[in-house]
């Protein structure tokens, strides 16, 4: 597992317990953002079996992707990297329609894995399939902080639970490899189908520590690494948040992980729009408030070197969840004020080519570098 706080290349596998999420779309604008601001960005699609994250790119499915790479052995890996239109953002398709991926071997998950962690960017982007098959869980898993994408209905906030609570299992099926009597309980766990007999992630840990201290230690530890950030997509009113501060506690209580905040991302007509014309909504409508949101977590992990470890300001705010909710209510007063804006990105009116769009970025950008107080528009504080 790659610790992305130690690491100057973050690796960021983006999953969500439920489909519909919004996670291809969230990954694919996402990816837009970073390497417009410059860096090294690659964007993987790894939901094999249901590869179409090209499309929220805004492109065809016409290269050798990792379904060829699994297929045939005369395929290089680093082959599959190809250009975007967007200048620093490169990406690896998916199944591109190869048959038989929804379920690969853990030879071949270990085959990717080892090379995607060769791949010389800034920031790797991962979109992953839906549900907790071990490819998604394994994937996930290749680094301590990936994102869980949420919307704040009830349904999808238990997936999010049962993921993360598979991804602390599956780190500790994987941390715990002695004793034998820790494997074997281990194994009771899975075997266990009555229900509600699975324990808690908090259960198993007390159980392994009276088993043997030494495991305990362990397992503790590899549970202690997970750092998965979330982020509540299509959110209505600032009142959507509560529903991952329960998924919060819930973590915290059952699970022992610790859980931040990217932020929210309201729900936008004019991401509907994109996606229906094949177009990222942050080149479509970049003026919408689901694009300004996703630049502000864009931003987030820019500013903070050792993410998952952000810098905020324990002054101001109590952790990234309340930092969450701030922006929540004054992105909303925001929406609640300018029903003209969000009537034209509604219509479509803040179209742009890839040309157009990269020439508004480069002046943002350079705005940004001429303003001190980017961190503090940010309410961070810069270290």
């Amino acid at each position: 597992m790659i610790i992305n706080e130690a690491n100057v290349r973050k690796v960021i596998p983006v999953a969500g317990g439920k489909g519909g999420v919004g996670k291809s779309v969230i990954t694919a604008n996402l990816g837009i953002l970073l390497s417009s601001y410059a860096k090294q960005t690659v964007a993987i699609d790894l939901d094999l079996g249901g590869s179409n994250l090209h499309t929220y790119l805004g492109m065809k499915n016409r290269n050798a992707g990792i379904g060829n790479f699994l297929s045939d052995r005369s395929v290089k890996f680093n082959d599959l990297i190809t250009d975007t239109p967007y200048r620093y953002l490169r990406f690896v398709p998916g199944d591109v329609l190869v048959a038989g991926l929804g379920s690969i071997q853990q030879s071949q998950r270990n085959s990717i894995v080892s090379r995607i962690e060769k791949i010389d960017a800034d920031y790797i982007l991962m979109d992953l399939g839906s549900g907790t098959g071990l490819n998604v869980i394994d994937f996930f898993l290749i680094s301590n902080s990936g994102f869980v994408v949420t919307t704040p209905q009830t349904p999808a906030i238990l997936n999010a639970y049962s993921f993360l609570k598979n991804v602390a299992f599956r780190q500790l099926q994987r941390s715990c490899t002695s004793p034998k009597s820790v494997v074997s309980y281990l194994k009771e766990v899975v075997r266990d189908k009555s229900p509600g007999g699975t324990p808690t992630i908090r259960e198993i840990l007390r159980k392994i520590r009276s088993i043997s201290a030494p495991a305990g230690k362990t397992a503790k530890e590899a549970v202690a690494a997970l750092k998965p950030q979330l982020v509540i997509n299509m959110a209505e009113t600032p009142e959507d948040i509560q529903m991952g501060e329960n998924l919060r506690d819930l973590i915290t209580r059952n699970l022992e992980i610790n859980i931040g905040c990217l932020g929210v991302v309201y729900y936008d007509s004019g991401v509907n729009q994109a996606v229906r014309e094949l177009k990222p909504f942050v080149v479509h409508a970049h003026d919408s408030i689901a694009a300004v949101e996703l630049d502000r977590i864009a931003q987030k992990i820019i500013h903070s070197p050792r993410f998952p470890d952000m810098p905020i300001d324990t002054d101001e705010y109590a952790g990234s969840f309340e930092l969450a909710e701030v922006e929540a209510q004054n992105d909303y007063a925001e929406i609640e004020g300018a029903p003209e804006a969000a009537a034209g990105a509604e219509d479509g009116e803040l179209d742009v080519s890839h040309e157009e769009y990269a020439a508004i970025i480069a002046a943002q950008r350079q705005e940004i570098e001429n303003l001190k107080g980017t961190v503090r528009m940010l309410t961070m504080n810069q270290r």
